[in-house]
C-alpha cells in the first residue's frame, strides 16, 4: 500500500541521514575502538568509510596501515601453514587474497607489506596450480565435457592469463556447444534459431560470421503489402492502419521480416492476385510470388466503423454558497465568526465521443495460397467529459438541495460531508476538453496496426 510504501521511503531516507552524518572522526573513533578489540578487519572497514570522506586523515591512515597489516599478516599465515600442509590450491588464494587486501589499502595512500620470500614460494606454488589445472583442463576438453573445462579454463585465466593457449582453449570449452548446437538447427532448417544461437558466439570463432549470414538468408521471410480495403463509409482509415503498420513494422527491427514496397507489389501482381479470397488458384499465388520474390501476401480491410457523439449538455444544479459572517455578541462585547448559507445554482457538463472499428487482415503464402494468419480485430475507444462552471468561487460552493430559492422549505439540506464536497471541487477542476472522433479514430488505427505488426513479427514460418 503507499503507506507502507511511504513508511519505507521514510526509513531509508533516515538511514541516509544517518549515515551522511557519520564524521570522519566519529568514524575514525569507532574503528580504533574495534581495533582495540583486535578485530582488525572490521576496524579498517571504519577506516576506509573514514579516509573516503577525508582522504587525508593522517590519524585514519596511521591505524589502517597497523590493522591492515595485521589482516595482510593473518593471511600470509594461512598461506604458509596451507604450503607446509601441500594444500596447493588453498595456499595460491590465500595469497592471492593478500595481494588483493594490498591493493585495497594502497588506494588510500597506505602501505602494507608482503615479504618477498612469500611472493617467491607463491609464484613457484602458482605455476605448478596452473598446470596441474590446465591439464586436467584438457583432458577433460577432450572428453567434450565443455562446461567443466571451461570453468577450468576460466581459473586458469584469472591466475595466469596469459598461460599457454588457455584464452583460445577456453573459447573452445566455451562456445564449441553453442557453436554445434546453431550447426544443427541450420541443418534441420530452423534458420531462425540458428540465427539467434549464432549471436551467441563471437563472429570469429570458427566460420560463425559467414554461416550466420547463411542461416539469416535462408530463413528471411518476405511479406508484399497490398493495399488495404475499406468497406466503411469513413475514408482513410485503412491507408492510416497500413502507414502505422510499415512504421511498426521497421520499429520492431525483426531481422528475419522484410516489407516489399506496396506500390511495386501491386504493380506486380494487381491483376494476379484479385482479391486473394477465393478467385485465385494456388499456382497464381505462387507464380506471383516468384514475380514480385516475396513469400506471403498481407490483405486488409477495415470492415466497420462506428461513431457515436453525444454532444455537450448542460444541467442547471442546486446548491449552497457558504459565506462567513462577522457579528458581535453584545454580553461578552466580542466579534465572532458564523458560516451562513445562500441558496444559488451552478452547471455541470456532460458530452462524449466513441468510436469502434473491426480490421480483419490475412496473411497468405504465395508458395501454397494457403492462409497463413487471419483474425479479425475489434476495437473501441472513448473520452467523455463532466465538469463544473459557477459564477462563484467554487471553493465556497457546497452541495445540497432546496425547494425554494425565496423562501425555506423543511427538505432544504446542506451537505456537509467532506466527501461530497470533495466530489464537487473536483468537478470544478475536471478537464473540459473533449477528445475528437478523428483523434479516437486514429488511436484505434494504431492500436490495430500495432497488434497486426506483433503477430506478423512473432510468427515463425518454420514452426
Amino acid at each position: 500500500s503507499t503507506f507502507v510504501f511511504m513508511k519505507k521511503f521514510n526509513v531509508l531516507l533516515l538511514a541516509i541521514f544517518l549515515f551522511s552524518c557519520k564524521t570522519p572522526k566519529s568514524l575514525y573513533k569507532k574503528g580504533m575502538k574495534l581495533q582495540e578489540a583486535n578485530l582488525h578487519e572490521q576496524a579498517c572497514e571504519y577506516f576506509f568509510q573514514s579516509l573516503e570522506k577525508k582522504s587525508e586523515y593522517i590519524e585514519a591512515q596511521i591505524a589502517l596501515k597497523s590493522s591492515a597489516q595485521r589482516v595482510v599478516n593473518n593471511y600470509l599465515d594461512d598461506f604458509f601453514k596451507s604450503k607446509n600442509f601441500q594444500e596447493t590450491k588453498d595456499a595460491v588464494y590465500h595469497y592471492r587474497s593478500a595481494k588483493i587486501y594490498q591493493e585495497k589499502v594502497n588506494g588510500f595512500n597506505v602501505k602494507v607489506d608482503i615479504p618477498q620470500h612469500y611472493t617467491k614460494d607463491y609464484e613457484v606454488l602458482l605455476n605448478h596450480y596452473v598446470e596441474t589445472i590446465y591439464n586436467k583442463a584438457l583432458a577433460i576438453l577432450e572428453k567434450e565435457s565443455f562446461n567443466e573445462a571451461e570453468q577450468l579454463f576460466k581459473e586458469v585465466s584469472l591466475l595466469l592469463p596469459n598461460y599457454k593457449d588457455v584464452q583460445d582453449l577456453q573459447d573452445v570449452a566455451t562456445y564449441e556447444p553453442k557453436y554445434r548446437q546453431a550447426l544443427f538447427f541450420l541443418e534441420n532448417e530452423k534458420f531462425r534459431a540458428s540465427y539467434y544461437q549464432f549471436n551467441k558466439i563471437p563472429k570469429s570463432y570458427k566460420d560463425t560470421e559467414e554461416l550466420q549470414a547463411m542461416a539469416l538468408e535462408a530463413g528471411l521471410f518476405t511479406v508484399g503489402l497490398l493495399k488495404f480495403e475499406n468497406a466503411t463509409n469513413k475514408k482513410g482509415g485503412e491507408a492510416s492502419i497500413s502507414a502505422y503498420f510499415s512504421d511498426n513494422i521497421i520499429k520492431l527491427n525483426n531481422p528475419f521480416l522484410k516489407l516489399v514496397d506496396r506500390t511495386h507489389t501491386e504493380t506486380i501482381i494487381n491483376e494476379q492476385l484479385m482479391g486473394l479470397s477465393g478467385q485465385t488458384t494456388e499456382n497464381t499465388a505462387a507464380n506471383a510470388g516468384e514475380l514480385i520474390g516475396v513469400k506471403a501476401i498481407l490483405t486488409g480491410k477495415l470492415v466497420s466503423y462506428t461513431k457515436e457523439k453525444k454532444p455537450l449538455r448542460k444541467e442547471e444544479i442546486k446548491a449552497w454558497f457558504e459565506r462567513r459572517v462577522k457579528k458581535y455578541n453584545k454580553e461578552t462585547e466580542k466579534h465572532y465568526y458564523e458560516i451562513e448559507y445562500d441558496k444559488i445554482n451552478y452547471q455541470e457538463f456532460y458530452a462524449s465521443n466513441n468510436v469502434s472499428i473491426a480490421f480483419q487482415y490475412q496473411l497468405i503464402s504465395t508458395e501454397s495460397g494457403e492462409i497463413l494468419l487471419s483474425d479479425i480485430i475489434r476495437f473501441d475507444n472513448s473520452d467523455e467529459i463532466h465538469y463544473a462552471s459557477a459564477n462563484y468561487n467554487y471553493r465556497n460552493i457546497t452541495p445540497g438541495t432546496w425547494k425554494w430559492k425565496n423562501k425555506s422549505h423543511p427538505s432544504d439540506e446542506v451537505y456537509k460531508s467532506v466527501l461530497k464536497k470533495n466530489a464537487l471541487k473536483q468537478l470544478f477542476k475536471n478537464k473540459r476538453e473533449l477528445k475528437s472522433i478523428e483523434q479516437l479514430a486514429d488511436e484505434l488505427y494504431q492500436k490495430s496496426a500495432q497488434q497486426v505488426a506483433q503477430k506478423i513479427h512473432t510468427y515463425n514460418p518454420e514452426n
